[in-house]
């Protein structure tokens, strides 16, 4: 080592060529030299604490050494373009295993009170620690060596140590930020957390993307506040597990569990609030969004008193339902106003949602055909002669009216465009535009019914009825038949 540094810059290698010393006979000589002293520091106790001092120096010496050859082994192959991640895993194993030990000797040193390393034999031991470990540190600092310049600042308890070794450690992996980040983010020390991200707020914002359960409280912070409407608004409608909102009370056993409807429902209410706080040019149309999101997630709680108590329940109680398995258990539970509701997800959703569904549409049209006696209704208007008002006050609490006035009719609350661009009322708006025989319609849909041959106009007055009523009220001179 010796010869090394005094002789190695009278001819400087060239580009990509390996040193002497960073060759792997010298490299693997000097790692069993110094895995022996290792294990001579470890397990020699009858070496008096000056002899384990010496001992100690010229492992430091020699990590350094060790260090500094395979970082030049490193660079070589990278100059040349040549795979070199065996080398890289060899030197990150080398060097947490001599300087975690080494570190572990200082503090032996400083348990043990001895203090002929220092020039004050009146110190404490947070002194003490801090000058035995400024040589390591400065070394764990040029490698990269995070752990051990961690495990120093949490020894020492010095948070300005570190965040000065966080603005200056700044490597290929992120750099210590991260790895302070990931550190405190594991114990579940999230306030600390959150605290760096006032000095770290770029750096924090890239290493929260991957923990959205946080993410929304840096943007609070930043004031972006639309960006944490968007991030809380993802999160509560996440299919994957472990999206709840994380807090330092958690159990270790139970973080991140998953959430349940109410967790949801709240999230979704914080996503609508910091909504609000945005107020940027879309803010009006996210509120909607989310207020229908709202509103469907609504209608899966409905669901519960409704089903019977077996594993399917449990299972809508755990977990989010995608709107097309919401809409399928409404249909499948015989429900008469779950077979109403079914249109408020249609309608909660979005357009592309009812194109990509337009099928499901169809078969909800059908359920709701099927929640009346059509013949009896038939029979009932011949025998007593109904009046437009009596055709109307009857017809008003059909299934097919209510269905028509919540889609079609003029306070029909939808997202995006309207039920006409997927499936409109009558088979002669389709053929008027020109798309006869691609798209259908309710009226088609209809004429399906085995009553239709006989109550078909009384079905379609009722979707027609249904289609132009404001808050089903009787409007004059408006003819019930079609």
């Amino acid at each position: 080592m010796d010869y090394k540094n005094e002789y190695h810059l009278w001819y400087p290698p060239l580009e990509g060529l390996i040193p002497w010393y960073c060759q792997l006979v010298v490299r693997n000589g000097l790692w069993s030299i110094g895995s022996f002293m290792l294990q001579l520091l470890k397990e020699t106790s009858e070496l008096d604490m000056s002899a384990k001092s010496e001992l100690y120096s010229h492992l430091v010496a020699l990590t350094e050494f060790l260090l500094e050859a395979s970082s030049g082994a490193i660079s070589a192959k990278m100059e040349r373009g040549e795979e070199h991640k065996g080398l890289l895993n060899e030197y990150w194993s080398r060097r947490d295993a001599l300087l975690d030990s080494l570190y572990q000797q200082v503090k032996g040193f400083v348990e043990a009170g001895y203090q002929d390393l220092t020039d004050s034999t009146e110190e404490s031991k947070e002194g003490i620690l801090i000058k035995l470990s400024s040589s390591l540190l400065s070394t764990a600092k040029r490698h990269e060596a995070y752990q051990t310049m961690w495990n120093i600042c949490c020894d020492l308890d010095d948070s300005g140590l570190l965040r000065n070794l966080m603005h200056e450690s700044v490597g290929p992996r992120s750099g210590f930020s991260c790895f302070v980040f990931k550190q405190l983010y594991e114990k579940k020390q999230y306030s600390k957390l959150l605290r760096l991200g006032e000095e770290f707020q770029e750096e924090l914002s890239i290493f929260l993307n991957h923990h959205r359960d946080l993410l929304w409280l840096h943007e609070l912070f930043l004031h972006q506040f639309s960006e944490a409407s968007e991030t809380l608004h993802n999160l509560a409608l996440s299919q994957d597990e472990g999206t709840n909102l994380t807090t330092e009370d958690d159990d270790a056993d139970h973080a991140n569990p998953v959430p349940t409807l109410a967790d949801r429902r709240q999230i979704l209410n914080l996503s609508k609030i910091a909504a609000f706080a945005g107020k940027d040019a879309g803010s009006q149309t996210k509120v909607k969004r989310i207020e229908a999101d709202l509103k469907i997630l609504r209608l899966q709680e409905e669901i519960m008193v409704v089903l019977p108590t077996d594993d399917s329940k449990q299972h809508v109680d755990k977990h989010l339902l995608r709107p097309e398995e919401l809409i399928e258990m409404c249909l499948k539970s015989g429900s008469r106003e779950l077979a109403l509701q079914v249109f408020d997800v249609f309608a909660w959703t979005s357009s592309s949602f009812r194109k990509s569904h337009r099928h499901l549409l169809e078969e909800c049209w059908k359920n709701a055909a099927d929640q009346d006696h059509w013949s009896e209704l038939y029979q009932a208007s011949i025998t007593e002669g109904w009046s437009d008002e009596e055709t109307l006050q009857q017809l008003s609490q059909t299934m097919l009216f209510l269905a028509s006035n919540r889609c079609y009719g003029p306070k029909a609350e939808i997202i995006e465009e309207g039920f006409d661009e997927v499936l409109p009322l009558r088979q002669e708006n389709v053929e008027v535009a020109g798309s006869k025989g691609t798209r259908s319609s309710v009226e088609a849909i209809l004429m399906q019914h085995r009553d239709f041959p006989y109550a078909g106009k009384l079905m379609l007055t009722a979707i027609m009825l249904g289609s132009v009523q404001d808050d089903i009220k009787i409007e004059e001179g408006l003819s019930p038949m079609v």
